[in-house]
């Protein structure tokens, strides 16, 4: 994950993304310490399934499965996921 702040790469196991996350102007989900988490195509940011949501009506209704997300420096891991 990048760390905005720092500018820097860090790697963690926990993934940040709540009821409620940031979805910057840019469309990157911020974590809790302004963190940058992930990047969600402009068509996917309004209808995005936060973790409590049942059901989020709209043509492009996006729910995340985290349970394999992988970021940071072992982003590049996730091919043999």
């Amino acid at each position: 994950m990048l760390n905005s702040t720092t500018r820097n790469t860090d790697t963690t196991s926990h993934v940040d993304f709540t009821d409620y996350s940031v979805i910057n102007e840019d469309g990157w989900v911020c974590g809790s310490n302004g963190e940058l988490l992930m990047w969600i195509p402009p068509p996917h940011r309004i209808h995005l399934h936060r973790p409590s949501n049942i059901w989020v009506a709209g043509e492009y209704e996006t729910r995340l499965d985290l349970s394999t997300f992988v970021h940071g420096q072992s982003w590049a891991t996730c091919i043999d996921t």
